[in-house]
């Protein structure tokens, strides 16, 4: 067994060509110099925050697992004991409001199917309402074709209302609310030119405010509401908010949601997870992170569970307070643990400047972090999960769009993987996650890793 840490510089990426400069060799000299003294590369990584960093590092699943059961259950709705309540359910003079989220290509094909069962089932009108779950602008080139796929090749329903999760969730409903019963707000006829103005704002698609294509989708109060979701949310403010303008709350959603009564299915555990992996390797970990981040990374880190495991411990970091230099060192050198991954995250800040002190901080850390590790021949191993794509303010003038999206650096710091005899391949986190349990155990039987032993051949060839 061989003691690793990995610090993970979350939300801190490669800095694409047109993100505003931030990064240099005099803000974070002690990573500059990594970089070019020990092995480094750059990994890809398809997640844009830390849940969804988890999720793929963890479970190795880019989208949520919950996809994968509708798969195999889609076509079986007609035994589901769930979907029969709803369909009773339905007021014969009622309207059919699906709240689809439109998470990929997935999405569109399990909603066929739905749309299909339904009609067979109910004569009813279907209104479409379209959940943006995307946290990256580049998704809305995909946002597009899909909702263009929609109009043009899904005819069952119309497409009504476009939102982002995040402002379905927010506390104050008021102007969605008045949308949905009064068809009250803003109208856009051609999508295309919607998110071009949403592109150009660098407005996240999980942030989008409401606005709609098609009238006719009005509430009343006979109307029935299906949240076609894939992962958790909360939508305990829409149900209150529903409460003032009908009297019934029995709202339906695909899998649980906070303040929806009745899930059709409950979700998927998964095989695949850190904690499989450890327990086959025997070994501990210790995760380093703020607590408000511990419930959800230890829900992935166990396979979609929240369950305690004895192979996983986490302690807090609050304010920075655990990050300090002796605390640090006190705990790689807990003798109880095989893995430490400490967590720093960079994408809560506020502006530029908070940014700029975030990286200082970060870069003093990893100094006595790498100093330490080379003192008691400890592997060491930085990178990231994810990076930051998104504007950020100057001042109280300017924004700045600061992109470390799509990849993210990943150095190597151990006496044995030296830049003559080893390198490094191509990956992506879930690569460096195998890299990772391999280097802790060698008898790790996992997937490809990213640290190489050079041909001899090659080295000659390169004298």
């Amino acid at each position: 067994m061989k003691k690793t840490v990995l610090f993970l510089m979350n939300g801190f990426g490669i800095e694409q060509l047109d993100s505003y400069n931030i990064y240099n060799a005099k803000l974070m000299p002690n990573l500059d110099n990594y970089t070019k003294t020990h092995l480094f590369t750059s990994i890809t990584t398809p997640t844009y925050n830390l849940v969804s960093g988890y999720r793929y590092f963890s479970t190795n699943s880019k989208y949520p697992l919950s996809c994968s059961l509708i798969d195999n259950y889609i076509d079986k709705l007609e035994t589901n004991k769930n979907i029969t309540f709803y369909l009773n359910s339905i007021r014969p003079e009622g309207k059919i409001h699906l709240f689809l989220s439109l998470e990929n290509e997935k999405s569109l094909e399990h909603l066929r199917v739905f749309l299909r069962f339904l009609k067979a089932k109910k004569n009813n009108t279907i209104f479409l309402h379209l959940v943006l779950t995307g946290d990256n602008i580049d998704n809305y080139k995909e946002v597009e074709r899909l909702v263009n796929k929609i109009v043009y090749e899904i005819t069952d329903c119309k497409i009504g209302i476009i939102v982002g999760n995040n402002s379905l969730n927010a506390v104050n409903l008021l102007s969605f609310i008045n949308m949905l019963q009064n068809e009250v707000g803003e109208k856009w006829r051609e999508v295309s030119k919607k998110i071009s103005s949403l592109v150009s704002m660098r407005i996240e698609p999980k942030n989008v405010k409401e606005f709609f294509l098609n009238e006719g989708f009005k509430f009343d109060v006979n109307d029935s509401i299906f949240f076609f979701n894939y992962e958790f949310s909360d939508m305990s403010n829409f149900v209150t908010n529903m409460a003032k303008i009908t009297n019934h709350d029995n709202y339906f959603s695909l899998f649980p949601l906070n303040g929806i009564k009745y899930p059709m299915f409950s979700y998927p555990k998964s095989g695949v997870s850190m904690v499989n992996t450890l327990t086959k390797i025997n070994a501990k970990a210790l995760i380093l992170a703020n607590s408000s981040n511990m419930k959800i990374i230890n829900y992935y880190c166990n396979g979609l569970q929240n369950i305690i495991s004895p192979q996983l411990s986490f302690a807090k970091t609050d304010d920075d307070f655990l990050l300090n230099q002796e605390n640090v060192k006190a705990i790689i050198r807990d003798a109880n643990y095989d893995l430490i991954i400490i967590n720093y995250q960079i994408d809560s800040v506020k502006n530029v400047d908070e940014l700029n002190k975030k990286l200082v901080k970060l870069d003093s850390i990893l100094g006595y972090v790498h100093d330490f590790c080379i003192e008691n021949k400890i592997s060491l191993f930085i990178s990231s999960l994810y990076g930051i794509q998104r504007e950020i303010p100057v001042d109280n003038f300017t924004k700045a769009f600061v992109n470390f999206a799509g990849k993210v650096p990943f150095i190597v710091i151990d006496p044995i993987f030296n830049k003559t005899n080893f390198s490094l391949g191509i990956g992506d986190i879930y690569t460096l996650a195998d890299t990772v349990y391999t280097n802790i155990n060698n008898k790790h039987n996992g997937g490809e890793v990213l640290i190489k032993k050079k041909n001899p051949l090659l080295k000659m060839l390169k004298k």
